[in-house]
């Protein structure tokens, strides 16, 4: 009796965990193997059915056009699929609504819905998704509100996903629907696809107009309950409330991280009133007479550092002609540039209030030139989609980072180190530049005519002019297995000489230390990537979604048993890698750092890079451990990556081979313990210049000067040269503010 009792009890106790925590909001933590939209640039305003005026019909090319030509930034359309299959652009229900056709849209074939012409126009007609996407491009950035009247549509999700895929616009699109069902087939089709989920809980349509629409959602979707438990499996990468929108509810999910888009907003008060609780986004029918009324506080721009600008203007560059109008721009209205890809530098080198921002995402080319096996690529272009590109011929990125959703011209901008073997910096690839400076003119530079000009950009910060194309060595795509070792952090110099110094078959390599406080640093692992035999090997793939990986790290980021689960799974993780079969240079390299993305508001993610001397690596994870547990501080990892010495780069932080300690900490927001932050770094970096050491530059403000001219004794005569080519300072930022300062 009693353990049928005790029993009960558990079942009760059970229940009720469970209940509260289906009751719950879930945190934001989309799965999505791109950038999530609170990080990048995000279009404050969105075009309803791309309606800017009342000269064109909704949802036409003509309409398209006009918004093209205007400064809102996105455009919201609905998208059909025909009987045959193509994806097209309507609103209405049936053709009669609005064409001088007849029946259901979905029931027709496109020869027929093509021959359709739209009322009260002269000859505006329906146009496909595809028409669409090669007319738009990544100029704006586009909404696809997805209608259909099937629960699943597996047919619709593969054509949609296949037009985003050809046309590589993953990371200016959104797929939005009411339908969860289609928005999780999305997810699982093309995880690198965003998404986001309209609801609504309304119990009556607020208008007439809208009522048909409102009367198709079921009843169960429109259940707050519901909701919160499709969040919880479709991980939306953003939400969009509709219909009558409550204020308390939209609060409680932008405070759990929730990128929102409020939908049909057509009045200044209202969107003023939105942005203004935290709202993303506007989408709106007036999208023109709001832009104009509502202050440019929405117009914020951040970097990962979470510092935060309001810029005079922000243009989204895409051909060299934006640019060099761009200049013309700054010039005629004195105003400064500042430079911006996915903006992940931590200390401003993207920001400056009141400059004119160039966002680059949209300039993103790549072209591979077989005959010299290199790769000519725009600055706003990913490593993601570098590698696909690279992937069809065979070839591999020879020197990037450990995750490859970084802008090419942001990389180049700081001039990175990664994990492949036996290599300097990335600026030892580079082949060729193409440069416009702050006097408009655009320069051809390349490194057998060992300009000052091309060693400057390499490693400049954007501060000596804009990338407009860089050229690349590339590595051939090899087959790589896996290979680890665990071992005593005093010998991990001695094992990283054994096993890939001395290992010519080594291409990929990285270390790990255990930070459990208990156990903290004590314990190591090195991993690394040979080349082997592979009869054939997969094409470039999608990671799957990583949402686990990331509840993992974000249980270290607040409980100690949390970096304890992450060591164990680390090990497990690494044994059934070391079991795998081969894989290609490409898929080994196909990862991104979303896994590290905070869930909880309340915190940041503060990096920092230290470099020191091969034979002063044990000395200083002495040291550094001793500052964490002085100081309290919560670390979440550190990886450690051999660079090569730079004889290029005008500023060099690889002044001999080194290893670089990539550190990444848990700070919350209050100014003490920003303040704590900032002397736990001075004194690691005290000790680290003792042991010849210095510290990378792209992350947080936290050097002093004192600490800046001892790293870098190049950037007295760096900051002269700057000023030199660039003697009004056209090209600025805050990072360049600090460095500079008080010198002549």
């Amino acid at each position: 009796m009693k353990l049928r009792k005790a029993t009960k009890i558990i079942i009760v106790l059970v229940l009720l965990i469970v209940s509260v925590y289906l009751s719950t909001e879930p945190k934001y933590a989309p799965p999505s193997a791109v950038t999530p939209p609170f990080i990048t640039h995000f279009p404050t305003f969105i075009a309803h059915k791309s309606i800017i005026s009342n000269k064109s019909h909704p949802n036409t090319i003509d309409a398209i056009e006009e918004v093209l030509m205007s400064e809102v930034p996105g455009i919201e359309v609905d998208v059909r699929l025909s009987k045959d299959g193509i994806p097209f652009i309507y609103h209405g229900n049936t053709l009669e609504e609005e064409t001088n056709g007849v029946g259901i849209p979905e029931d027709q074939v496109w020869t027929d819905l093509e021959k359709l012409t739209y009322k009260n126009t002269t000859n505006s007609k329906i146009m496909t998704l595809e028409s669409l996407l090669t007319t738009v491009g990544s100029k704006k950035f586009i909404f696809l509100d997805i209608k259909t009247y099937k629960i699943f549509n597996q047919k619709l999700a593969l054509a949609i996903t296949a037009l985003i895929n050809k046309y590589q616009l993953q990371e200016t699109i959104f797929v939005e629907s009411f339908n969860p069902f289609l928005l999780l087939s999305v997810r699982l089709t093309a995880p690198d696809i965003l998404i986001m989920y309209d609801f609504t809980t309304s119990s009556e349509a607020p208008s007439k107009d809208i009522e048909p629409q409102f009367k198709k959602i079921p009843w169960l979707l429109k259940q707050p309950f519901i909701q919160k438990q499709i969040r919880r499996i479709i991980r939306p990468d953003l939400l969009s409330p509709r219909f009558n929108i409550n204020e308390d509810m939209l609060k409680s999910i932008i405070s759990n991280g929730y990128p929102v888009v409020a939908s049909n907003i057509d009045t200044p008060q209202a969107a003023q009133g939105l942005l203004d609780i935290g709202v993303k986004g506007i989408q709106t029918n007036k999208s023109m007479s709001i832009i104009q009324r509502v202050k440019a506080t929405s117009q914020a721009t951040y970097d990962a550092g979470g510092s935060g600008v309001i810029p005079s203007k922000i243009i989204h560059v895409q051909t060299v002609e934006d640019i060099v109008e761009a200049v013309q721009l700054a010039r005629s209205t004195q105003k400064k540039i500042t430079i911006a890809g996915l903006r992940h530098s931590m200390g401003g080198h993207t920001l400056l209030d009141n400059s004119i921002q160039l966002d680059t995402l949209g300039f993103k080319k790549v072209t591979y030139n077989p005959e010299t096996m290199t790769v000519n690529i725009e600055p706003g272009a990913t490593w993601k989609r570098v590698q696909k590109v690279l992937d069809r011929y065979g070839r591999s990125v020879k020197v990037m980072q450990g995750d490859n959703i970084f802008t090419v011209g942001g990389t180049i901008s700081i001039n990175i180190h990664g994990w492949q073997t036996n290599s300097a910096p990335l600026a030892s690839t580079v082949v060729s530049l193409k440069v416009l400076t702050a006097d408009g003119k655009i320069h051809h530079l390349h490194r057998d005519d060992h300009s000052l000009l091309f060693r400057a950009v390499l490693g400049g910060y954007g501060l000596f002019g804009l990338i407009i194309n860089v050229e690349l060595e590339t590595a051939p795509n090899t087959a790589l297995k896996f290979k680890a070792e665990f071992i005593d952090p005093n010998d991990f110099t001695q094992a990283y000489e054994k096993y890939v110094t001395q290992n010519p078959k080594a291409e990929l390599a990285y270390g790990r230390l255990c930070v459990d406080k208990h156990h903290l640093f004590k314990h190591a692992g090195l991993y690394w990537y040979e080349q082997t035999h592979a009869d054939k090997l997969e094409d470039l793939k999608f990671k799957p979604p990583i949402t686990d990986n990331r509840g993992i790290l974000r249980a270290s980021e607040t409980y100690n048993w949390g970096k304890k689960l992450r060591w164990s799974a680390e090990k497990t993780y690494v044994q059934r890698m070391l079991h795998s079969n081969a894989i290609s240079r490409n898929n080994a390299m196909n990862t991104d750092i979303q896994i590290l993305w905070p869930i909880y508001r309340t915190h940041k993610d503060v990096l920092q890079e230290f470099l020191v001397p091969k034979q002063n690596l044990n000395a200083f994870v002495a040291s550094l451990k001793k500052h964490i547990l002085d100081f309290k501080i919560n670390i979440l990892h550190v990886t450690i990556r051999e660079v090569k010495q730079d004889h290029i780069s005008l500023l060099p932080y690889a002044k001999t081979d080194m290893f670089g300690l990539l550190c990444a900490f848990s700070q919350g927001r209050t100014p003490d313990e920003e303040k704590q932050m900032r002397q736990f770094t001075q004194k690691v970096i005290d000790d680290l210049l003792q042991l010849n050491g210095v510290f990378f530059l792209p992350y947080r403000l936290h050097y002093t000067k004192e600490q800046l001219l001892t790293a870098y004794p190049e950037i007295k005569e760096w900051v002269r040269l700057k000023k030199t080519l660039d003697s009004e300072n056209m090209f600025d930022s805050e990072f360049f503010q600090y460095v500079s300062k008080d010198e002549d």
